[in-house]
């Protein structure tokens, strides 16, 4: 780190880590502010909630599915589906007063990872603002690029894509091509026209050039860039391709998410592009070494590039593509070696606890105690998405009961909901079913075990909870569990481990989520 000081990192994202807020929108995720525990806790608190249903409504005989499932006070808990994060361009009225806020759309655990540097380096956020620009105006821009030009956390450069053209590129080719495909989720046939022919594709070639155009104006002396995730697969070869950035500029390219096998990737058919952009890198991370094997083999497979236990042979002078070249003196060129290497990412333990130590924690700890005495405590947090495998997860706590009858009344499973990604969200041909199962797996089983005290699912959304209370949910819950299908380094499971102090409560994963190869002995 001490090597790169003096030096600025420019972090290129599809979404700033801030975007802009007008006086009549609303966040894109709402989240509820912390309630404050006082005098009048009793009023707010967890303890109350059956009391307050016992007294006020009649149950409905072996089916209080539709009692709120929600064990904190002053939220609504009613099973819903949120609007979709990947299709919720936030709209700004040009008219009124704008302000700038967190986006809601920005990768957290990037954000947290470059904020947790500090500033021991300069950062630059390239990325779109995540809200719909179209209205605003050439003046108005130029006086918002000012604006998040001047943060002193989060120095930003916004990259102006129009709606249809951004519309397009994510929900049509990143999240109903290129996400189901990284996480082996091919459609099946005949239904796949989009898919394999990527009409969409054009957007997506246009958004990532607008990126390397902003990045080429903004470049100075001594810039590293660092490219994030599968919407920018393209942006290193662009930018290399280029020739109006120093050929010795750093360039590194990060995906955050899973890498499939060749036999998968190879099903797109325009997998020889998107390997080429990537392959403009000077260094390309993954989270696992199982993802960084896959890549290297379907280099290897697909353009037939030398594949090395580190890396990628590319040959010199043709910088993305990296085809064979050959001089005036009819010798072939000596090659640039693509580094290919495993960086899996954590969280900020040291704020973690520095939140977690606050009194507000430590109240909310004490209520769910009180409120689940001498229950079992079972967590899970993912998105609906058709990966996660929520309903696989719910229909395995069903049975759980039913094999084990000793624990109905004593166990609960408090699923927490975040926005989803799905690839298919909210689309006339996809109308997503996973959600509907989920909602009908948990009307399901809470209509066969809940009792006038007991309700085995406790459904939420992350919108319904503040941070204090999720953690409060962590240390308190005596088991964490993942069933996603395929994903990458998601890092809510490091969250529970390290609100545990010590204690050694279980840790249930699939076998197919990253953090297993990160695990000891793969325990």
């Amino acid at each position: 780190m001490s090597s790169l000081r003096g030096q600025r990192v420019v972090v290129a994202s599809l979404f700033l880590p801030d975007s802009l807020s007008s006086a009549r929108s609303s966040p894109a995720s709402p989240v509820p502010a912390p309630q404050h525990l006082g005098s009048n806790t009793k009023a707010f608190s967890i303890v109350a909630d059956l009391q307050d249903k016992s007294r006020n409504a009649p149950p409905t005989l072996r089916s209080p599915v539709n009692e709120s499932a929600n064990p904190f006070a002053g939220v609504s808990g009613a099973l819903r589906r949120r609007p979709s994060r990947s299709l919720s361009r936030q709209h700004i009225d040009p008219k009124q007063p704008r302000h700038i806020e967190p986006s809601s759309h920005c990768n957290g655990g990037l954000k947290n990872a470059i904020d947790s540097i500090g500033t021991k380096l300069k950062k630059l956020w390239v990325g779109t603002l995540g809200t719909s620009i179209d209205s605003i105006s050439h003046s108005q821009r130029i006086e918002i690029e000012k604006s998040l030009a001047a943060l002193p956390q989060h120095p930003s450069l916004p990259v102006w894509v129009p709606d249809v053209e951004f519309s397009s590129c994510y929900a049509e080719f990143c999240h109903q091509v290129l996400w189901p495909c990284l996480h082996y989720a091919i459609p099946d046939a005949p239904k796949t026209k989009m898919f394999y022919e990527s009409a969409s594709f054009k957007q997506y070639v246009a958004v990532n050039q607008r990126f390397a155009d902003a990045i080429i104006a903004a470049h100075q002396e001594g810039d590293i860039i660092w490219v994030n995730d599968y919407h920018l697969m393209l942006l290193p070869g662009l930018l290399r391709d280029s020739g109006k950035i120093p050929p010795t500029t750093p360039i590194g390219f990060f995906m955050h998410v899973a890498f499939p096998s060749s036999e998968i990737f190879r099903c797109l058919s325009v997998r020889q592009p998107l390997l080429r952009g990537v392959l403009g890198a000077d260094l390309v991370g993954f989270q696992t070494a199982n993802y960084a094997r896959h890549f290297r083999q379907t280099v290897h497979r697909i353009l037939a590039y030398e594949a090395l236990p580190k890396g990628i042979m590319v040959a010199d002078g043709d910088g993305a593509a990296g085809e064979d070249k050959t001089g005036k003196d009819g010798q072939k060129a000596r090659g640039r070696f693509v580094d290919v290497g495993v960086f899996p990412m954590g969280i900020d333990v040291g704020q973690l606890k520095q939140k977690k130590a606050e009194p507000e924690v430590k109240e909310w700890i004490q209520l769910l105690s009180q409120r689940y005495a001498g229950m079992k405590i079972v967590v899970g947090r993912d998105k609906l998405d058709e990966i996660q495998g929520v309903r696989h997860k719910i229909k395995a706590f069903e049975y759980f009961l039913e094999r084990h009858p000793e624990y109905q009344g004593k166990a609960i499973l408090i699923q927490i909901a975040l926005p989803t990604r799905s690839p298919h969200a909210h689309t006339p041909s996809h109308p997503l079913p996973e959600a509907p199962d989920v909602t009908e797996a948990i009307a399901r089983i809470n209509a066969r075990f809940s009792t006038l005290t007991y309700q085995p699912v406790v459904f939420l959304h992350t919108q319904d909870l503040t941070f204090s209370q999720y953690l409060a949910l962590l240390s308190a819950a005596d088991a964490f569990i993942v069933t996603s299908l395929r994903e990458g380094m998601a890092l809510r499971t490091h969250e529970f481990v390290e609100c545990q102090e010590g204690r050694c409560r279980p840790l249930i994963l699939s076998e197919v989520r990253a953090p297993i190869s990160c695990l000891p002995a793969r325990a």
